[in-house]
């Protein structure tokens, strides 16, 4: 054991056993051993021994708490323990100790020197505290280090990364000497800007200046080919890579998959997948997620699973695959399996599970997701509550999603256009404009905005307040008429019996009328019983392309109801020469916690046999019980 007047002759020893400590519990027994003993004039190495550890995964909070403890009962810190302390919450979860650090640093007249500036602006750029980066940068230019390599690329970097590519781009160009890393921060900060143009032109000077690029390089230019989606100068940085023989390591061949998965050649996608030595989960990923935009949900489910390993994005990728092409049950039943079997879901996993959740009415699972967020999601986003709102409003839980609505601190358009639509959508057609009035006090309504206040109009049979609201729109609000508008206003004056005016508002369009337009004058038609403009409307709707099937048989009906027999015939070979079918309406109901669909003589159902029994027994009931209340030919029937 050392006594005091050992230590000095063991320092050397000391700091080589400080320095091969792996474990914090076997650095706590020689800071314990040295307070004991009364030698701290290991302490700069004792401190940097501690801020080491934290780097590490299994000690990280421990240690940087240690060693914040001890640097804190330090009289006096130089400024190399000030720079051990400031590097250690640089990389740490709280890089904004750091900045508070070098404030304390500059009080106590410690003047941070070119090793201790980089820190702190890394620290700014963590943070995204960019107006105590612009504050160093003052710093740096007064005592002079702005013209050291190392602080001018970490100032580069922290505009880059702060979307100022001008200031970044000034700040470059001024700088009077760069290395490759330079080069890379501004070639990068363009290509996440998705500038290919601005990326590849920096990369050609920095060719022409003799600078060569790394693996670092490379990867930014693909980056930004998959942002701008240029396949073409991709596949030239491709050759680039084979010619000058750079080795396809985990980064390059990732930023490889990714760009052709973007740029949607998943065969050579494919083929870079494969030729990768080692595949990351982010490699499998990407790969997952051109599946899912170039190509077949099947195979992109097959895919998922057959990944070794998936993260939260793999699982976020598939589910809002399924939601975005309607596959909602599917959705859900992924979703139920993350739960079990996955990490845990964060903010990006629970929008999608809402809009499915909204879309199938399932309400159940949509209160569950409630409770998570609750109890799980600390301060969430504003865009998760928007999802939450509409989930409400289209379970028919409108009153529900108006109190979550009041009780949100900051609301943004959507916020509005939610609450709105619902209220549309539940023929609450007064709210809506109540809604709406509340909501230009404060907030600019947008296309969305009165594309709901209009359905409302319409469903409420507002023709004043809808023409209103529709003549406002460019006049007050600036917002320009877009053809959904007119497909509201179509409707609004159709259903008021106002069809003659409906066309003429339909010439008056500056662009082309679509199907809903038309559907919707074709409709009015059909409820007021006017053949003549039915009939102009079904020519006009024969020669568009994509006509579905449910209009087919609007047409159908109105010719069957004005008794246009052959019309309705030809109408009839029209459709089946073009292989339209109308798709089955379908209801829903819950039932223990499960959402069970049904149409007309459906027969789906596992349980469609016991269900039609019951029905039937149903039937024979109410004939026993109420006979006069069944219509006469229906009696004969039954008998």
């Amino acid at each position: 054991m050392l006594t005091p007047a050992a230590a000095p002759r063991h320092l050397p020893s000391l700091k080589k056993l400080l320095r091969q400590c792996r474990s914090i519990q076997r650095l706590n027994q020689l800071h314990a051993h040295l307070l004991v003993h009364g030698s701290l004039s290991v302490a700069s190495d004792l401190l940097a021994s501690y801020c080491a550890l934290s780097a590490s995964v299994t000690a990280g909070y421990g240690a940087i708490c240690h060693a914040r403890r001890m640097f804190d009962g330090i009289l006096d810190p130089d400024r190399v323990m000030y720079n051990t302390i400031t590097r250690a919450y640089c990389n740490s979860d709280c890089p904004r100790e750091a900045l508070r650090l070098h404030r304390c640093m500059l009080r106590r007249g410690v003047l941070p020197n070119e090793f201790t500036l980089p820190f702190v602006v890394k620290a700014c750029t963590r943070a995204q505290a960019w107006d105590n980066a612009l504050a160093v940068h003052g710093v740096a230019l007064k005592l002079g280090f702005v013209g050291q390599v190392f602080v001018a690329n970490a100032l580069l970097h922290s505009y880059a990364s702060a979307g100022s590519l001008g200031d970044s781009r000034r700040f470059f160009d001024e700088m009077a000497g760069r290395n490759v890393v330079s080069w890379n921060s501004m070639i990068g900060g363009y290509a996440q800007a998705g500038d290919t143009r601005e990326a590849c032109a920096l990369f050609g000077e920095m060719r022409r200046q003799g600078f060569l690029g790394d693996e670092f390089t490379l990867a930014s230019l693909l980056l930004a080919c998959s942002q701008e989606g240029n396949l073409e100068f991709g596949r030239l940085v491709h050759c680039l890579m084979l010619v000058s023989g750079s080795p396809v390591d985990l980064i390059l061949g990732g930023a490889l998959v990714d760009m052709y998965s973007k740029c949607g050649d998943l065969c050579m996608a494919r083929r870079c997948f494969e030729m990768m030595p080692i595949k990351s989960v982010v490699s499998w990923t990407s790969m997952l997620c051109a599946q899912t935009k170039h190509g077949s949900v099947d195979a992109a489910r097959c895919w998922f699973d057959h990944m070794p390993e998936r993260n939260t994005v793999s699982w976020n990728t598939m589910i809002s695959c399924y939601v975005q092409r309607g596959q909602y049950h599917e959705a859900l039943d992924l979703y139920k399996q993350m739960q079990s079997h996955g990490p845990a879901p964060d903010e990006a996993t629970l929008v999608p599970v809402l809009s499915a959740c909204g879309r199938i009415g399932d309400l159940t699972v949509g209160k569950m997701v409630h409770l998570y967020i609750r109890d799980n999601i600390h301060n969430p986003d504003i865009s998760l509550i928007n999802s939450l709102l509409d989930m409400y409003a289209k379970c028919g839980q409108v009153d529900t999603a108006i109190r979550l609505f009041r009780e949100m601190c900051n609301r943004n358009v959507v916020s509005w256009n939610v609450i709105i639509g619902g209220l549309a959508m539940h023929g609450r057609a007064l709210d809506a404009i109540t809604f709406f009035r509340s909501m230009v006090r404060n907030t600019s309504p947008d296309g969305i905005t009165f594309v709901a206040l209009l359905s409302s109009c319409s469903h409420g049979g507002l023709l004043e307040t809808g023409q209103h609201y529709f003549e406002s729109m460019r006049h007050v609000y600036n917002v320009k008429h877009e053809v959904e508008h007119y497909a509201c206003m179509v409707d609004l004056l159709g259903r008021r019996g106002h069809l003659e005016k409906a066309v003429c508002l339909i010439k008056e369009m500056p662009m082309k009328p679509d199907v809903v337009v038309w559907g919707a004058l074709l409709g009015a038609c059909r409820i007021h019983g006017n053949v003549k403009i039915g009939k102009q409307v079904i020519k006009q709707l024969l020669e568009l392309e994509g006509i579905s099937g449910g209009l087919f048989v609007l047409i159908s009906n109105l010719l069957y109801e004005t008794n246009q027999w052959e019309d309705m015939k030809r109408l009839r070979k029209l459709m089946k020469e073009r292989g339209t079918r109308k798709d089955m309406g379908v209801s829903s109901i819950e039932i223990n916690n499960s959402i069970h669909e049904f149409g007309v003589e459906d027969i789906r159902h596992e349980s469609s046999s016991e269900i039609y029994a019951v029905v039937d027994q149903l039937s024979y009931h109410l004939i026993s019980v109420h006979p006069l209340a069944v219509h006469p030919e229906e009696l004969c029937v039954v008998e």
